[in-house]
This record gives structure tokens, C-alpha cells and sequence, in this order.
């Protein structure tokens, strides 16, 4: 059936009836969640097309905007993010492998390869180059069905880590080193073109810029460039305003410089991109997010530095450092203090993430006696056919409420979500 208009749902989980009459609920969706309404008869409920199992829902349980919806996709050992907010489509990092890339094609957008036939992203944002974070980016670089208009990174390159194999000058696997800062220009993608040409670069890295490269070439990628605490708003578009507050940079002798933080691991780590996001209809108190990368214990030292005796960091929601690594400063928890954590972390690693006292800080320094701590890890099952259902943690605001669901491991008939509301006491 044709769609009349296009809604979204409006309860945190709105329930779907098999008729006009009501029944059984046998689905719901939550809150944000498409409905396309394709039956009208003007009674309190109409017929929608959406996720799951068709039905029918109450009129006043649909709303016409979409608001803010974050999915922490299950990518395994790495960070993978979508965000979607009215007008705007937003990937932060891609894990290590294509399973991003799967779900984005194979479920999220699916809808989309048939009309118009490709799915375009606003922005995308690489915060560091680590493969357990950019990897998977490069699948959708090179995917012909996607197309990305801005791509936005921290600068900071990888190189072979055989000194002979590195251009000339580069003294460290991130290039050149001077004093106790690193200093790079790279930044678009005539910069990339001149890595390539150059060589020695770590081989990863070097398919990431070659697909980035090939997507521009065809059309397919906009503009790139390198973005710092300089570059402040990056954007702010019907209620939601994106902010770059790290990596916190220097100029050297006419060239970007990073503080060296003991180690290439380190700096380039240390130096993600920091990311707040801040959503706030009109007559609603908002909600704020903080993405880091893989901020340690010395950026995070640094950051509170730099932006002494502010704040920017308290937010409603955080994505843990480093996957819930033990490498963090409790001073910068106390000044983010949020109502709920996500970490993003994988079986079979040797990390051990996240770490015990991670998951034991991420609940003491949270606002809210019953402070709210997920884990895209702990939310895998397996069904019992022996498929791996990954754990993606969801996150919808309206600007009002804020609200969290993961799948249950089992459910019955429509009860599939495990769902939180935080209840805000500031």
C-alpha cells in the first residue's frame, strides 16, 4: 500500500496492533522509529509500514519529526557509530571489518538501494587512525552505493614502522618528530594524493587514503580535511549543533603540532578527534553527547589544561575511551559525569576491555542514583540456531526524553526491547 505521510514514533516503545481495533500488541518500535502511515479511516488509530511487523498504532503515539537517534553499532574490537538527527546522516568510525558495512546495507538502509539507490552521508568522522576505528571505513570508501559528503580526521598519518621505509625526515611511524611535539600537514585530499606518491606508508592507512582518493575521484566523496579545537562548531542544523573540542593542537614553525605523549600508541590515541553533540528542540532542555576516540589519561590531562576553568565536557551521554580501557584520568570522569556510558568493545582480545575498574568508574562518577552503564559486548547473544546477534545499544532523544534499548537475548511476541528512560535530577 501506498504511504499517506511519513510519521515517526513518538513513545519511548510504541506498540503496534494487528487491526484497527487493537488486539495483542505484536511489535513495537521505539521511540524515533520510521512509521509510514498507509491507512487512515479516521478513528484514534491508523495503519503504518515500519519496522518489524506491521500494524496499528494510536494517532496521538506519532509525531512528524524525527529527532536524534544514535546507534553504537556492534563491530566487534573497535568503535562504530551512526547518528541521525533531522537532515543530517552522521558515521563516527567504522571498527575493523565490514560489519558496519553490512548493517548499514543489509538492514539500516536497505530501503534506500533501490530508490534512490545509493545512501549518502552527510559526515564522516575518522577520530584517529587506528585500524579498530577507520578500517571499515575504507569498505564504505570503496562501496559504489555509498556516498560520503564530508570526511573529516585528526591529521596525524601512519607510516611504516621499518625506518627505512619511511619518507624522508620521518623519524617516527606518525612522521616527524621536533622536540616533544609531532608536526604534520596533512590535511585534504591533494595531501593524500602527495602520501601516496610519497610511499612508505603504513599499508592500512595507505588503502584507507587510496579509497578515500578513488571515492573523490568518482564523484563519490566531497571534500576532506583535518579538523582541531580550533575548528570549534563544526556544524548546527535544526536543533543539533556538533562541536570539535580536541585533538588540542600548536603551531610549529608554520606547520600543526601534536604534544608528543610518550609514545607513537600514545599520541595517536591521545589526539582523536573529541566530538560534542548537543540536541535541543524548541521547549525542551536537550541532550548532550561526548564522543572521544581513544582519549587516555595524558590527553585527557591535557584537555582539562586547555579548556581550565571551563567545562565542555558534562554531558548526558558518553562513549567510553578506548573501549573501556584502564588508561583514563578519574579527574576527567568527575568533569564528564554522565547519566549513561556506552563502550564499545569485542570477544577474543587481549586487552581485556573493559577493564574492571573502567566499568566500576563509569558508574561512580555518573550523575543519577541508578547511573546507566552499556556495553555493545555484553548486549551480544546467540540465537539458537547458533547465529551471532550483535549488540547494538540504541539511543533516541527527543530532546525531552532520553531514552536507551538493547534486543533481549530472548523475547516473547513484541517484548524484544530491554529499554531504559533516564530519569534527569539537574
Amino acid at each position: 500500500m501506498p504511504v499517506i505521510r511519513e510519521c515517526y514514533a513518538a513513545l519511548p516503545e510504541t506498540p503496534v496492533y494487528p487491526t484497527e481495533q487493537g488486539g495483542r500488541t505484536h511489535n513495537k518500535i521505539l521511540m524515533g522509529t520510521w512509521a509510514g502511515v498507509v491507512e487512515d479511516n479516521g478513528g484514534e488509530r491508523v495503519k503504518v509500514s515500519t519496522a518489524g511487523r506491521d500494524g496499528w498504532v494510536y494517532r496521538d503515539a506519532l509525531k512528524d519529526q524525527m529527532d536524534l537517534k544514535v546507534f553504537f553499532v556492534d563491530v566487534g574490537q573497535g568503535d562504530g557509530l551512526l547518528l541521525e538527527s533531522p537532515g543530517l546522516r552522521m558515521l563516527v568510525d567504522g571498527g575493523p571489518n565490514q560489519q558496519l558495512l553490512r548493517y548499514l546495507k543489509g538492514y539500516q538502509y536497505r530501503y534506500l538501494l533501490g530508490n534512490p539507490g545509493f545512501i549518502q552521508f552527510d559526515l564522516m568522522v575518522v577520530s584517529h587512525f587506528d585500524a579498530d576505528h577507520y578500517k571499515g571505513l575504507t569498505a564504505v570508501l570503496n562501496d559504489p552505493l555509498c556516498r560520503v559528503d564530508s570526511l573529516i580526521h585528526n591529521g596525524i598519518a601512519r607510516f611504516s614502522t621499518r625506518r627505512a621505509s619511511r619518507p624522508a625526515g620521518h623519524d617516527t611511524d606518525l612522521g616527524q618528530r621536533r622536540d616533544d611535539h609531532l608536526v604534520t600537514s596533512f590535511s585534504d585530499i591533494d595531501d593524500a594524493r602527495a602520501l601516496l606518491a610519497g610511499g612508505g606508508l603504513q599499508r592500512t592507512f595507505e588503502q584507507f587514503l587510496r579509497a578515500a582518493v578513488n571515492a573523490h575521484s568518482e564523484g563519490r566523496l566531497g571534500a576532506m580535511r583535518r579538523v582541531d579545537h580550533r575548528t570549534g562548531r563544526l556544524l548546527q542544523q535544526q536543533g543539533l549543533s556538533v562541536d570539535i573540542l580536541g585533538p588540542v593542537t600548536e603551531d610549529i614553525a608554520g606547520s600543526t603540532g601534536f604534544r608528543w605523549l610518550g609514545g607513537s600508541s600514545h599520541t595517536r590515541n591521545g589526539h582523536s578527534v573529541v566530538l560534542r553533540v548537543d540536541y535541543k528542540r524548541p521547549a525542551t532542555q536537550g541532550h548532550t553527547l561526548l564522543l572521544g576516540g581513544d582519549l587516555n589519561h595524558e590527553a585527557q590531562t591535557l584537555l582539562m589544561a586547555h579548556y581550565h576553568p571551563d567545562n565542555p565536557f558534562r554531558v548526558d551521554v558518553c562513549k567510553a575511551c578506548h573501549h573501556g580501557s584502564a588508561d583514563f584520568s578519574v579527574g576527567f570522569l568527575q568533569q564528564v559525569l554522565p547519566y549513561a556510558t556506552v563502550i564499545s568493545s569485542g570477544d577474543n582480545e587481549s586487552y581485556a576491555h573493559p577493564r574492571a575498574e573502567a566499568l566500576g568508574c563509569a558508574g561512580r562518577y555518573s550523575r543519577g542514583e541508578q547511573p546507566l552503564v552499556f556495553s555493545t559486548e555484553l548486549a551480544r547473544s546467540v540465537s539458537s540456531g547458533g547465529d551471532v546477534l550483535y549488540g547494538m545499544i540504541n539511543c533516541r532523544s527527543d530532546g525531552r526524553t532520553l531514552m536507551f534499548s538493547q534486543m533481549k537475548e530472548r523475547n516473547s511476541g513484541a517484548d524484544i526491547w530491554d529499554s531504559y528512560v533516564v530519569q534527569r535530577q539537574d
